[in-house]
Order: C-alpha cells, then sequence, then structure tokens
C-alpha cells in the first residue's frame, strides 16, 4: 500500500484500528491528568514557598524599623525587602498557572472525555449491531435448510410407500406433510432471502459511511488533544517570561520545544506505526438448498465472518513441529498472521537492519540473532542433551516470541533452554526469503561440496547473518560439548538446513529427496567455514562448560555395561602408544570391565594380566567428525612413552580429542567415555 503520495488517515489507514484508538485515546487523557496533576503540585509549592517567605520577610521589616542608619543596615534592609517582594512574585507565580494553565486544561480534560466516552460507545453499538446481522443471517439460513432437509426425507419416505402395498392412509398423511413443508421452504427461502439483502446494505452502510465517521472522529479527537495541550504549554511559557530573568534564563530550552510541537505530525507518525490495511467484506450470496447432499456445508464461514469484525486474529497457526503437519507446512513458511510495527518474526533482515540503525548501528547482524544467542549460552546450551532436537514448551515460545515482537528483548526470566533454541529457529524460519536465495538453491543440491563458493554469491546481509549463524554452530560441533549435547556437525546439519535452504518446489517426493542433499550441503558449510576472529563469538562459552565440579574428579558421561566394548575400539595389541597430552589438557578415560577372578589364569601369548595405559591421539574438532561411522576413527601418531602397572583387576586406556561421530548419537555410550580433569589424572597416574 502506497502512502508517501498523500496524507494518511485513520479511515483509509487504520481501519481495524478502532481497539487500538480506544486504548491510544484513553491512555492520551491519563497522561493528560498526571500532566495536571504537576501542574497543580507545582502551584501549590510555589504558593507554600511564598507563605512561608512572607512571614519571613515580615517578622524582620518590623524589627529593622528600629536599626540605625548606616550602609550595614541599610543592606540589611535591601535584603529582607527584596525577601518580601520575592515571596509576591512566587504568590503571582502561583497564581497564573492556577488561572491559565490549570483550570482551562482542567476543562479540556473534562470535554476530552466526555467526547471519547460518545466515540466509544457509538463504535462499539456499531460493531455490536454489525455482529447482530451477521448472527439474524445465521439463523435465517440455518432455518432455512432445516426445513428444507425435512422436506426432502419427507419425498424420500412418500416415495418408499407409494412402492409399497395397503399404505393409502400413511400416503394421504405425508402429502399433507410435504405440502406444508413445501409453503413453509417457501416463507423461509422469503425470509433467507430478505436477510441477505438487509445484511449487505448494513455492511455496505458500515463499510462506507458509519465505521469511517467513528474513525474520522478519533482522528479529531486525538490532533484537538494535541493542539489543545500545546496551547497551555504556551501559556506556562509566557507566565516563565514573565519572570525576572534568573528564572525565564532556565526555561528558553523548554519554550523552544514547545513551539516544536505538531499535532499533524504527531497524528501521521501515530498512523505509521500502527499502518493497517483496508479490508471491506465481500457480498453475502444466496445459497440455494441442493437435494441430495443432506449434510451441505455452507459456502461461507459465520465465524471468520465475525472474526473479519470483531476479532484481531481468529485463523490458529499451524504448529510446523506437529505430528500432523504436512511435509509441505515442514519446509515452506506457515502464513503469517498482521504483523506488529517492531516486530522481528516474519521481517526481511534489510528491514530489521534499517530499524536497528539508530539504536545498535555496530550491529552487522540483526539484534534478535544475537540476544537468542547469547541467552541459550548463558543457559549452558552447549552442554545440553539435545539442543536443537528436543522441542519446548509452546506457550513460552508463544509468549517470548510475542514479547520480542514487541520489542522486549530482555530474556532473563526465561530458565529452559529450550525456549530461547526453539525461538531461535523459529526466527531463521520466519525470515520471508531464505538465507541462500532460492536462485541458487538447485546449483546448492548439485554441488554439496562446493558450498564454500556458493555462498559467496548471496546477498552482503544474508552472507552476515549465514556466518554467524555457522560461527555459532561451530561452537556446538566442538568435542568437548558434543560429549554432552550428543548433537555432531551432521545432527546440526539436518537441523538448520531448511532454515539456510528452502525448496522450491511443492512436490513432497522432491522435497524429500532433497533432505540429504540439503544436509550435505550445510554440514560442508559447517566443516569448511573460517572460524570467527572473536573467539566463541563473544558469547558467554568457556571449553570449562565441559568439565563438571560436582562429581568430584571424574565424570562418568554414559556407561554402558552391555556393549561389547571390543567392537568399538582396538586391542591394546592395535593401539599404537604416542605423546602423553599436555599439562590441563582434558582427556578421556576409557573404563573396561573389571575382572571377578582374583587368581590370575593360564593366558596365550596375546593375553595379560597387567593394564598398558597408552595415550592416543584421535581425530578431534567438529570439523573432522565422521558422519558415516558409528565409532569415533582413531588416527595413530609416532610413538613416544609408554606407561605400564600392575593391575590385575582393571584395564585402563586414556584416549585424548575424542570426537564422538555426529552420525551417531550413541557413539559416546557405547565408548562408555568418563571425563578426567588434569589435576586428577597426574594423581592417577602416580597411584602404585
Amino acid at each position: 500500500m502506497n502512502t508517501s503520495s498523500g496524507k494518511l488517515k485513520f479511515s483509509e489507514n487504520l481501519w481495524e484500528g478502532f481497539d487500538l484508538l480506544c486504548k491510544r485515546t484513553e491512555n492520551d487523557l491519563q497522561q493528560s491528568k498526571n500532566i495536571l496533576m504537576f501542574f497543580k503540585k507545582r502551584a501549590e509549592l510555589e504558593d507554600q514557598h511564598a507563605k512561608k517567605l512572607e512571614k519571613l520577610a515580615s517578622k524582620l521589616i518590623g524589627q529593622n524599623d528600629s536599626l540605625e542608619v548606616s550602609t550595614t543596615n541599610n543592606g540589611w534592609k535591601k535584603i529582607v525587602n527584596s525577601t518580601y517582594f520575592e515571596s509576591e512574585q512566587h504568590q503571582t507565580f502561583n497564581g497564573s498557572i492556577l488561572n491559565k494553565v490549570c483550570q482551562p486544561f482542567q476543562a479540556m480534560i473534562k470535554d476530552m472525555e466526555s467526547k471519547r466516552k460518545k466515540i466509544v460507545n457509538d463504535g462499539t453499538r456499531l460493531r455490536v449491531d454489525m455482529k447482530g446481522m451477521i448472527e439474524a443471517l445465521k439463523k435465517s439460513q440455518t432455518k432455512y435448510e432445516k426445513v428444507s432437509k425435512e422436506l426432502e426425507l419427507t419425498r424420500l419416505e412418500l416415495k418408499d410407500l407409494r412402492e409399497q402395498p395397503d399404505t393409502a392412509s400413511d400416503i394421504a398423511k405425508l402429502e399433507k406433510k410435504k405440502e406444508r413443508l413445501e409453503l413453509e421452504q417457501a416463507q423461509n427461502d422469503d425470509e433467507y432471502k430478505e436477510q441477505i439483502k438487509a445484511t449487505n446494505d448494513f455492511q455496505n452502510l458500515y463499510n462506507t459511511e458509519l465505521m469511517p465517521k467513528i474513525l474520522n472522529d478519533f482522528e479529531h479527537f486525538m490532533v484537538t488533544h494535541i493542539h489543545l495541550t500545546r496551547t497551555y504549554w504556551v501559556n506556562w511559557t509566557k507566565i516563565i517570561n514573565d519572570l525576572p530573568p534568573v528564572y525565564s534564563q532556565s526555561y528558553e530550552g523548554v519554550k523552544r520545544l514547545i513551539d516544536q510541537v505538531d499535532n499533524q505530525n504527531d497524528v501521521q507518525d501515530f498512523i505509521k506505526k500502527n499502518m493497517m490495511k483496508k479490508v471491506v467484506g465481500t457480498a453475502f450470496q444466496y445459497e440455494p438448498y441442493v437435494e441430495g447432499k443432506l449434510q451441505k456445508k455452507s459456502g461461507w464461514n459465520t465465524k471468520t465472518l465475525r472474526d473479519q469484525f470483531f476479532s484481531k486474529s481468529s485463523t490458529k497457526k499451524e504448529d510446523p513441529m506437529s505430528p500432523n503437519t504436512s511435509v509441505t507446512n515442514l519446509y515452506k513458511p506457515s502464513v503469517k498472521e498482521p504483523l506488529l510495527p517492531t516486530a522481528s518474526y516474519g521481517v526481511s533482515l534489510e528491514e530489521l537492519m534499517i530499524k536497528q540503525r539508530d539504536t545498535h548501528p555496530t550491529l552487522e547482524v540483526p539484534r534478535v540473532l544475537v540476544v537468542l544467542a547469547e541467552v541459550i549460552c548463558k543457559l549452558k546450551g552447549h552442554v545440553q542433551e539435545g539442543i536443537f532436537r528436543v522441542p519446548g514448551i509452546v506457550s513460552s515460545i508463544k509468549e517470548y516470541r510475542l514479547q520480542i515482537d514487541r520489542a522486549n528483548f530482555d530474556l532473563s526470566a526465561i530458565d529452559d533452554v529450550r525456549t530461547p533454541a526453539a525461538l531461535f529457529k523459529q526466527w531463521l524460519r520466519d525470515i520471508p526469503e531464505p538465507i541462500i536465495p532460492l536462485s541458487l538453491y538447485q546449483n546448492c543440491i548439485e554441488n554439496p561440496a562446493g558450498s564454500m563458493e556458493l555462498v559467496k554469491r548471496i546477498p552482503a546481509i544474508n552472507f552476515k547473518v549465514l556466518s554467524y549463524l555457522i560461527n555459532f554452530v561451530q561452537i556446538f560441533c566442538r568435542y568437548e560439548f558434543v560429549a554432552h549435547s550428543k548433537m555432531g556437525s551432521s545432527n546440526m546439519a539436518m537441523i538448520f538446513a531448511p532454515t539456510i535452504l528452502r525448496c522450491p518446489s511443492n512436490d513432497p517426493s522432491v522435497m524429500l529427496s532433497n533432505v540429504n542433499h540439503e544436509k550435505a550441503f550445510v554440514e560442508n558449510l559447517i566443516q569448511n567455514f573460517p572460524p570467527p576472529e572473536r573467539e566463541f563469538l563473544g558469547l558467554p562459552v568457556s571449553s570449562a562448560d565441559a568439565i563438571m565440579e560436582e562429581d568430584g574428579d571424574i565424570e562418568e558421561l554414559m556407561v554402558d555395561e552391555d556393549d561389547d566394548i571390543n567392537n568399538n575400539i582396538k586391542s591394546d595389541d592395535e593401539i599404537e602408544p604416542v605423546s602423553q597430552p599436555q599439562q590441563d589438557e582434558p582427556v578421556f578415560e576409557k573404563k573396561r570391565p573389571t575382572s571377578t577372578t582374583s587368581t590370575p589364569t593360564t593366558t596365550s601369548t596375546n593375553e595379560t594380566t597387567t593394564a598398558d595405559i597408552s595415550t592416543l591421539s584421535l581425530s578431534g574438532g567438529a570439523s573432522n567428525s565422521n558422519s558415516n561411522n558409528n565409532s569415533p576413527s582413531l588416527e595413530s601418531s609416532t610413538p613416544t612413552q609408554t606407561t605400564t602397572t600392575t593391575t590385575p583387576t582393571t584395564n585402563t586406556t586414556i584416549l585424548t580429542n575424542v570426537t564422538p561421530s555426529s552420525g551417531n548419537r550413541r557413539s559416546s555410550a557405547q565408548l562408555g567415555w568418563v571425563r578426567v580433569k588434569p589435576g586428577a589424572q597426574q594423581q592417577q597416574q602416580q597411584q602404585p
């Protein structure tokens, strides 16, 4: 809607704004009452001050009459007399405030309250009348369809009786009933048509005259209110100018700002911030009853029509994570409800950057993205099992989404990390245009390995958002965090691929066939995208978050006693010893089953009762994880040191930089990892 060509109007640009205007005008009058209270209190203080100064000066003037004539006494008399004069000035100031500001302001408030009450009552009555007309139309249609259905059933029953012998008396009764119903149907049909005409006539009057008048009255109310308020403020500045220079100079700035008050400009800004498209209801159509469909559905829904006039949002938004959601809905953005002027969801990246240009000029990505990332990290989402996969509470997600859309980014009350995680994904999903433009979608699907080159062709703001997103996801794919979250690069790619790439086809088979290609494209980005300049993007994340304190020196992540350990890692003879990890480097220790026999038994040459504690270097980091394997791949290094201890009941192997496979969430369970802090590792090595 182009609004730049002319002046904006309530009747055109705030068509659905009756409730909004009722609230706005109520707030305006309340603000006026607060202003009036301020001026009354100011006048009261001036009066009290004047009386105290007068009392003080009067007492001293009587005493000064007996003083001898001297320059000192003359100076003192002048001070006392000036104090008495100052009390008179404050008394005059008090009277001027009451007469020129408070009294007219109070009268204005009383008059505006009366006008507002009439406008609100007229508008409410009009909406009730419109609702009543629609309800009457619904009743007349229901009555017509009911008698038509009964007539159809009577005709069918009469047809069956005529095919049976000895039913003459019953046929005669049904014939009379049919005649009565036909007459009743004709009457109800006429009433139904008349009600349609009456409803359409009233709706036309509602759209062209009655509701526009209500909205225009609101507009005149706001313009008048601002104009009168400015007038009484000007009176205040004139009172200030009548005071001695010591007072008037400090109020020069006040006068300049009051002179800049513009009622027309304020009203136009209000309309622009709450722009609403004028949607006029279509005329109701006559729907004749069609026999043969005893449960015929109406072509229009009365509830929808009611909501069109009397509800802000009548359509329940489908939950994209619902089990009943179709494949198309899962990958396509849902239909958007009307957006708030301050909304962050469902708004293009360019528009969001323009909105925050004045308040956050240094941010290179939308503020909502940074805020949600910070909340997720503060709640330790990077060590939360199933982060971004486990859904949150729907009611909380809706509540905080509305809060963000109202430009309130204070999310300190959130204590469940699933909520900001869901809001993070929802924001990416609701961007009107995908981060990777649709024109590049097919290239991405055909060449996932060339993702790094393809993303260089997307718009600049899209690339900045994609860079922030990928760098943020890379934090969660670090090996020490994946051990907790079980969400490696493959899982993260599966979750965020639909938010980065959107299939332009609505064919479910095409969309499903592209899923693996989309995942491969995003996973390649996660593994190869350059890291940010600031570690962890400056978010509240630390590698120490992966080490728990409450469980002592050793914290078990998952130990599966039933898994066959020998199927997941190499035997002692196959493991090549390498250098010990550096000090303060976290290591993972592999527990092996404890022998229940205390007496050593005869073994072959490849078996031993002592444990070889060998240090291994494994392929670490999220970028090197192999999504096709069910256990971490082992990478041997040059042997430098081997330490052996005699422990007949326990075999222990220290593993460093173990990265669980992102393609299999049970990798850590099969390995049965435990984490050992550096101090604990040294103590274990010193034990005999």
